[in-house]
């Protein structure tokens, strides 16, 4: 015995799905999203709370007001720009 589905599209007595159907296939899908949106949010709330950089310090305040592709964008910067550096130094 099978355990594969037979999709019901695969069948030849098959006509199509009617409204009924595909308005709940509609609206069963869009919950789905909606809980998947609310889900993220919510972990995406616990992300930002938890933010270590937030601690005290004048330097915990500037990082704090910026967000995380902004960090990892000076970051980038001042990293390439440290290897400039480096590899001037290397050639002297």
């Amino acid at each position: 015995m099978s355990t594969a589905k037979e999709l019901p599209h695969e069948k030849a007595e098959w006509k199509g799905y009617t409204l009924d159907e595909l308005r709940y296939m509609r609206a069963y899908t869009a919950a789905r999203i909606e809980i998947s949106r609310d889900r993220l949010k919510r972990n995406f709330t616990g992300l930002k709370k938890a933010n270590p950089v937030k601690s005290g310090g004048m330097l915990g305040k500037v990082l704090g007001t910026l967000s995380y592709l902004d960090i990892a964008l000076v970051t980038f910067r001042l990293g390439s720009k440290a290897f400039k550096v480096m590899r001037w130094f290397k050639r002297k």
